[in-house]
């Protein structure tokens, strides 16, 4: 066996031992009617509203015959959302004249933008959303609230509850895995020592495939394994101890402790498990041999115990995410001491579950294929393209998905059925995904 030992743009072989609304106006009162005239004059038209309160109509004049006076006019509805205006009272008859009629009630509008829409205020959203970023330095959308901190349960694909400044609860997109040197720079957590932002857990399924869950100072974390590590160089794991040397490995990588596997990291079904030995150790499924992460490129590869070669993602895949094909690995002359780089744009490649999602940067969508099933996959996001927009590869679409059948942006909405205003949740065709019938939003 050998092993790969992370170098300077090299990796090198050798032997291995083991929003408030705006105010608005308040409409004048008409005038009424002029007393002892031969018939009292009309009350004029009140100023419109801007969504406040309209005002009352005086009286008409006590004297005078015949005429009827006319109430104010109507107050115009605000710009912005307010309360209704009131409706002006009666001006008083004249002498034999009737009563004018009260203005009508002006009208406040209502924010129409469904969850996950682009806003700039809160009145932009139906009630239960608040306007705010969709995570930091990124647009502001539609955002459902939310009751438990840092769970996904409550919020849509890909999206935790988190705190807002004025302690509000919302749903934003998880942050886990994007590079943080102080707390303020996360949702939730940031891990200084590693360098990652991460959140609450209870299993590794609340977590992205690459991150199991681990108890951290008392509480329960997701702790990120595609790291490299050494004997002497733990630096990048959770301790000290979680730098996993297991024979298969060409490359040593982080690991975390475990009660079950449950606590390990989830791959998408279909594909071979994590473990946890009986040393209470996370290990790795038999066809994964190093640690590099999702989105890395390009590629490394070396030969394995067989002779065959073998990349060296935690995932153990890769593809080319721009033609969305898996390329053919490299040449590899097994006897030689220096891992070899895969072709132009191959990349590693995570498969995901919906409930844990993927790192920040990336979206889980059900559009992979294993054993005939379908299995979630993450794809490049946080591009410009909003569902509907023209596209030539996921990366171009903020939600991570490029139907390429259609050449438009498009979002997996098969766990939540949420899509921006425009588009529908709509069948995507066989096979299903985690037992659900594929869906998206076109």
């Amino acid at each position: 066996m050998r092993r790969l030992l992370w170098g300077l743009g090299l990796i090198a072989i050798t032997a291995c031992s083991s929003p408030s609304s705006s105010n608005g106006l308040t409409a004048a009162a008409g005038a009424g009617g002029t007393s002892g005239s031969p018939a009292g004059q009309a009350g004029g038209s009140g100023q419109s509203g801007g969504g406040a309160s309209g005002g009352a109509g005086r009286s008409g004049g006590s004297s005078g015959t015949g005429g009827v006076g006319t109430g104010g006019a109507a107050g115009s509805a605000g710009a912005a959302a307010g309360s209704a205006g009131m409706s002006g009272t009666s001006g008083t008859a004249g002498v034999g004249g009737a009563s004018a009629g009260g203005g009508s009630a002006g009208s406040g509008s209502v924010g129409n933008g469904l969850s996950l829409d682009l806003c700039a205020a809160d009145a932009d959203c139906q009630p239960g959303l608040f306007c705010r970023a969709y995570a930091s330095g990124l647009p502001r959308r539609c955002l459902p609230t939310c009751s438990t901190l840092g769970s996904a349960n409550e919020c849509p694909s890909g999206l935790r509850c988190g705190l807002g400044a004025s302690g509000e609860r919302y749903c934003a997109l998880a942050d886990i895995g994007r590079a943080c040197t102080s707390q303020t720079q996360c949702q939730s957590v940031c891990l200084v020592g590693q360098g990652y932002c991460t959140n609450e857990c209870q299993t590794g399924s609340d977590c992205p495939n690459g991150f199991g869950c681990m108890t951290v100072s008392g509480d329960r974390i997701c702790v990120k394994t595609g790291s490299p590590c050494s004997a002497g160089d733990t630096d990048s794991c959770i301790d000290s101890a979680a730098c996993d040397q297991s024979a298969q490995l060409l490359v040593s990588a982080c690991t975390l402790a475990c009660s079950t596997a449950a606590d390990c990291p989830q791959r998408a079904s279909g594909l071979s498990d994590w473990l946890c030995d009986g040393g209470g150790i996370c290990r790795r499924p038999p066809d994964v041999y190093g640690p590099e992460v999702g989105g890395t490129a390009p590629t490394q590869w070396a030969c394995n115990a067989s002779s065959v070669p073998a990349n060296l993602c935690e995932d153990g895949m890769h593809i080319n995410f721009e033609t969305f094909e898996v390329p053919s690995p490299p040449t590899i002359n097994c006897s030689m001491t220096i891992a070899a780089a895969g072709v132009d744009g191959d990349a590693c490649l995570d498969s995901c579950r919906y409930q844990g999602g993927c790192v920040f940067g990336f979206a889980c969508t059900g559009v992979g294929s294993v054993g005939g099933g379908r299995i979630g996959l993450c794809l490049p996001s946080l591009g410009t393209g909003e569902v509907g927009a023209v596209c030539a590869s996921d990366s171009q679409c903020v939600f991570g998905y490029c139907n390429r059948g259609a050449g438009k942006c498009s979002r997996d909405c098969t766990a939540d059925g949420a899509c921006p205003t425009g588009s529908t949740c709509a069948a995507g065709g066989a096979p299903s995904v985690e037992a659900q019938p594929f869906r998206r939003c076109q």
